[in-house]
């Protein structure tokens, strides 16, 4: 491998480390944000899913 074909070697290495940090960034991003959604989603709808869930058990203890 002459002088020519390693640095053209180096940039074709250099070029695919760039994408996959590309890749992994907007992976990260991306997860973020469905992380932020579903802990929206979960803070916004504690009171109703407490509800449902402790209803059934309140029952139980007002029949007992």
């Amino acid at each position: 491998m002459d002088r020519t074909e390693f640095k053209q070697e180096l940039e074709r290495h250099k070029n695919q480390i760039d994408a996959s940090i590309k890749f992994l960034q907007q992976g990260f991003e991306d997860l973020n944000k469905h992380n932020y959604e579903f802990y929206g989603f979960i803070e916004s709808n504690y009171y109703d899913l407490e509800e449902r869930l402790s209803a059934p058990e309140r029952k139980v203890k007002e029949i007992s």
